[in-house]
Parts: C-alpha cells; sequence; structure tokens
C-alpha cells in the first residue's frame, strides 16, 4: 500500500495556448474519475500522476494526483517535469520533418548522406538505409539491440560511439520486413538532425519545436538548475517496497539517448504538444510548425506491427503499424495515434483519436505498465462507449500488488553463497572483451568474486552458485534493475575458456537488457 499520500487535485488554465471549457465535459470535476485514478495509485503504488483530455480544441481535463516524491511530499503541480521516455521519437520525427520542409534532407535520403560513417553489419543495408529506416524499426537488428549501451544510466558511451558500434550487431530479422524495436537508430536520427541544421539535437528541439510553441516547462537537454524544483522523481518497487530509483547524471555531457527517450516534460506543455498534433501541424497562432504533407507522413503507416492480445480483447483492434514516431491502430472502429515511453521509475501513455478531434496524456512517476494502462483506457473509453469496465481490474497483476514490471524479478530467492575459493571460477578469472559493449571484468575484490562492465557502472553485481555445469549466477548490485543473470562459461575444443554469455534469469526482462546480443571473449592472460 502506498502510505502517507493524500490526493492533490489540481485544474488549471494553460495560459495562451488553449482554455478550459468545463461545458465541454464533466471530467475536470468528476469524484468518480478521482476515486478511479486514486485507487489505481494506491493499488499500483504510484506516488504521482498527471493527466490531460483535449476534445474539440479545448482542455476538457488536466489534473494532478499525489507527490514528486515519496520522502518530501512535495504535490505533483501544473509544471512538474516528468521523463516521457519514447515518447520523445515524435519529437525527433517531428525535428526531421521541419527539415525536409526546408529542404535539408528527404525522407528518402540514405543515411550516409548525412552522416558518411554510418555502418550496419550488412554493407548493402548500410549503403540504402534511408532517413525513413531510422524512424520504423524494420532495420533487421533484434528487439532493443545495443540498448545496454545507454542503460541502466549513467554509461560512458557517445553518441559518436554508439553510432560506430552498430556495425558490431549482427541482424536478427529482414531488412524492412520484419517490425523489432530499437532505440539506437532514434540516436542515430538525432545525429542527422544535428548534421543537417547545424546545431545539436536538443538545441534543434528547444529552440525549433519547444520555443515556438510556448513549451517553458520542456526540456531536450538537461534541465536548468533554478528549474530543476519542478523534476518529478522516478519510483519502482524494489524488494517488495516503493522505492526511489536514482541515476547519476553528468551535467557536463549531453544525454546520449536523448533522441530516443530523453526529453522531460511537463503536462501542462505536454497538452501544448497534443493540440498541435490534433491541429496537424498548426500552432495556436495560425502558423505551421511542419506543413501537412509532413503530418500525414508520420501518421502514415510504414511498418506492419502484430496486433497484441490486448488490443484483440479490448479494442476490436484489426490492424496496428509503425508511422514515423507513432504506432497506429483501430480501437472500437476508429483511428488511434499512439505511443508509450518506458524508462526507470517513470511511464508515459499519449493517445490520439483524430476522428474524434480527442487527446490524452498520462504522466507517472512509477514504472507500472498495468498503471499506465489502466489511466490510459479509464479516460479514452468512455469516448468509445465503455464506461462500465474496471480497468483496473483488466490490467492489473493478478497475484501482485507490486506494480513494478509486474514481476518480482528484484525478489530472486536467496543464493548460495558467494564463490571465493570455487577453483573453476577462479581460474575464469581476468578480463572479457565485447566487440560493442566493451569490457567486462570478473574479478575478485575484497570478500567477493564479482562480475563489472568499465563502460556501464550499475552492472556491477556478485557471482553466486547455480546447480548447472559451468553456469554461475549474477545478483546485481542495484536492485531496481531487475535484471539478473546467469554467467555461462564456453570452452574450446582443447577445454580451455573461450568465451562467456550472459543470459537472464527470466525470460521477460525489459527488452533493453539485450545481454542476448553479447559474446564477451576471454583476453590473454
Amino acid at each position: 500500500m502506498m502510505c502517507g499520500l493524500t490526493l492533490i487535485s489540481c485544474i488549471w488554465i494553460l495560459g495562451a495556448h488553449a482554455q478550459v471549457n468545463t461545458s465541454a465535459s464533466t471530467l475536470a470535476n468528476n469524484p468518480e474519475l478521482d476515486r478511479k485514478v486514486e485507487q489505481i495509485m494506491t493499488r499500483l503504488n504510484i506516488p504521482g500522476v498527471a493527466v490531460g483530455v483535449i476534445k474539440d480544441n479545448q482542455i476538457v481535463l488536466a489534473k494532478s494526483y499525489g507527490v514528486k516524491d515519496i520522502r518530501t511530499h512535495e504535490p505533483i503541480t501544473a509544471h512538474s517535469l516528468f521523463k516521457i521516455a519514447s515518447n520523445t521519437k515524435a519529437f525527433t520525427a517531428a525535428a526531421l520533418a521541419i527539415l525536409v520542409d526546408e529542404g535539408k534532407l528527404s525522407w528518402d535520403d540514405p543515411v550516409v548522406k548525412h552522416l558518411p560513417d554510418f555502418q550496419l553489419y550488412d554493407p548493402w543495408v548500410s549503403e540504402h538505409f534511408t532517413i525513413t529506416d531510422l524512424l520504423t524499426h524494420r532495420s533487421g537488428l533484434g528487439l532493443g539491440a545495443g540498448d545496454l549501451m545507454l542503460w541502466p544510466e549513467p554509461s560512458s558511451f557517445s553518441r559518436a560511439e554508439v553510432v560506430h558500434n552498430l556495425r558490431f550487431l549482427k541482424p536478427s530479422g529482414q531488412f524492412r520486413a520484419d517490425y523489432a524495436y530499437d532505440n539506437l537508430l532514434y540516436i542515430v536520427a538525432g545525429e542527422v538532425v544535428a548534421a543537417a541544421s547545424g546545431q545539436s539535437w536538443q538545441k534543434f528541439v528547444e529552440q525549433r519545436i519547444f520555443a515556438p510553441l510556448g513549451m517553458q516547462y520542456c526540456f531536450a537537454g538537461h534541465i536548468p538548475q533554478a528549474l530543476q524544483k519542478f523534476a518529478a522523481t522516478p519510483h519502482g518497487v524494489v524488494n517488495g517496497q516503493l522505492a526511489t530509483i536514482e541515476r547519476e547524471i553528468d551535467e557536463n555531457r549531453p544525454n546520449v539517448s536523448a533522441a530516443a527517450g530523453g526529453i522531460q516534460c511537463s503536462l501542462s506543455d505536454m497538452l501544448v504538444w497534443a493540440q498541435l498534433q490534433l491541429n496537424k501541424g498548426i500552432k495556436a497562432d495560425g502558423n505551421k510548425l511542419f506543413s501537412l504533407a509532413q503530418h500525414k507522413q508520420m501518421w502514415s503507416p510504414q511498418t506492419i506491427m502484430p496486433v497484441s492480445g490486448t488490443d484483440k480483447q479490448h479494442n476490436n483492434t484489426h490492424f496496428s503499424a509503425y508511422g514515423l514516431g507513432w504506432r497506429l491502430n483501430d480501437v472500437d472502429g476508429h483511428l488511434r495515434v499512439h505511443h508509450s515511453g518506458s524508462l526507470a521509475g517513470m511511464y508515459s501513455y499519449v493517445s490520439f483519436f483524430p476522428e474524434l478531434d480527442l487527446g490524452i496524456v498520462v504522466l507517472t512517476n512509477q514504472e507500472s505498465s498495468a498503471g499506465r494502462s489502466a489511466l490510459m483506457y479509464t479516460l479514452m473509453k468512455p469516448y468509445l462507449g465503455d464506461d462500465q469496465t474496471d480497468w483496473l481490474a483488466a490490467f492489473a497483476p493478478r497475484t501482485s500488488n507490486s506494480g513494478a514490471r509486474e514481476k518480482n524479478h528484484n525478489q530472486t530467492s536467496a543464493p548460495v553463497a558467494l564463490l571465493t575459493q570455487d577453483k573453476l571460477i577462479q581460474a575464469a578469472l581476468g578480463l572479457y572483451r565485447d566487440d560493442w559493449l566493451g569490457d567486462f571484468y570478473l574479478e575478485q575484490k575484497e570478500d567477493r568474486i564479482q562480475l563489472r562492465s568499465a563502460r556501464v557502472s550499475k552492472l556491477i553485481g556478485g557471482i553466486y552458485e547455480d546447480s548447472k555445469k559451468d553456469r554461475y549466477l549474477v545478483r546485481w548490485d542495484d536492485r531496481s534493475l531487475a535484471a539478473d543473470v546467469f554467467v555461462q562459461l564456453h570452452r574450446d575444443k582443447n577445454n580451455k575458456l573461450s568465451y562467456i554469455e550472459l543470459v537472464p534469469v527470466f525470460s521477460d526482462i525489459d527488452f533493453s537488457y539485450d545481454f542476448q546480443d553479447l559474446k564477451l571473449q576471454k583476453l590473454v592472460d
């Protein structure tokens, strides 16, 4: 249960961008909605929520609940800043759209025209890979390939290194045929923005998108010191308890993953962004941020996606596709354009129903996908004719009220003692290297043997016994990672240790932990 949290409900007018039309909807002063939101928060341990609805060019709901941080109990407000994670991708697509309008690039341009160092594993694919291909998850790479260069934060990789290391990632699917969600190619897209515009991705987004829209509480780079007080704190369930999830931030380095998932934004400004999308690129002053042609391009299906079981069950969905920074499907006979965002401790969700002139924004400071979905469906389904379904019951985990990834990964059963005298693991100690993630150390440190990444500081954990031959358990010291692995030793024909693989303990860990793409070769002692 969530302790010590008082429901905070705030309704506000969002400056000159749009005005609340209190006669347009009963959402703004709806005790039943408040009850449902608070119930979702309590059941799924979500400290803070901000939700908004735009209908017929009017903001009919803009409301906050709960607190920014369970330690300080400061309330969520109109300007509280949330990490919107992959909802950033639509901003990167829009940045490219602006540059297309200006004639500085074309959607069909080969990436190498703007970034000569761009290279994938297959030379032919590298030569023919276009700007559109960067945004549509059809590269042939596996799900989340290379994400360990980005997460868990912090990592020491630069954007240039991320772009360079793509050449080491072997494809697992067909180019322009198979859908597999990725993040690294959006980082490449951000570098294309920089190359074509002459300014960094973050400066372009802030100066060419945020500033013209008056989005003063939205940041593509680091939050200025004076405004950091508005930042909501990420939370998760660690060892069965709600806790803050802290990550070190180097203010002197740009966020490497920014173009894929780095924007931090308030509900007030996300509703401005939502109104722009519903208005097909036209700002409140009547001027265009991007053309109608680019709006249509971004909202057009590019890559076929499978229809999920959830969409089949709850939405009567017949098609699903990815556009440019947006997902598209049909829900109860209406087109939906949408995207979710997931980072450690913060989840977001944005949905549009253009035929209904409807937009919905959900921001949370806890990593509960069930909570995010329950909130979105609670807000959107009444507009589609269903105001009866209990969406908390539909999405909540059946056996756990933790709400943190709906799994108990960070509660791995107590392992057998740390290994210090085991002869096999002692013989395996040394330096290992992967082509794209760099060096790992299997080492003895004081009273334990540990595995440690040289480039990703959070990937450090103790080695424990396991029942299978040549296999050991790694429990990461940071229990919020929820991604423990087995170290599997591999030998050559002479029975000499050759390389190790990292195998997830759980099959359903977050896909960004792409341990399957690693092959750690043992270097000569």
